[in-house]
């Protein structure tokens, strides 16, 4: 007997028994051609995701646990957003290269 008998639990289905196989009949929709634009694939396409992060790119980074708890301090006591204080500090970055504070 296996393992799987002795203790009681069911066995599951080798994932390798289909490889190889046909794929079901049931998917009968048209794939979406990936060179029109998004609202012609999709009609939940253009509305898809928050207004207010339209035309925006999230900017990541990896610090210490130390910096993101400070940085959360800050935060509350000013009464802000990590986020705002963060894009004050790009801001303050792009300024002191000579160009132009967009964040």
């Amino acid at each position: 007997m296996s393992e799987a008998q002795t203790s009681g639990k069911k066995s599951r289905p080798s994932l390798f028994g289909s490889v190889g196989k046909a794929a079901p009949a049931e998917r009968t929709e048209p794939s979406a051609n990936l060179d029109d634009p998004p609202q012609a694939r999709s009609p939940r396409a253009a509305t898809r995701g928050r207004q207010d992060r339209q035309d925006k790119r999230q900017i990541a980074g990896f610090f210490s646990a130390e910096c993101a708890k400070q940085l959360r301090m800050l935060a509350a006591e000013e009464d802000t957003t990590v986020q705002d204080l963060i894009k004050e500090g790009l801001n303050l970055v792009f300024t002191a290269h000579g160009k132009p504070p967009i964040a």
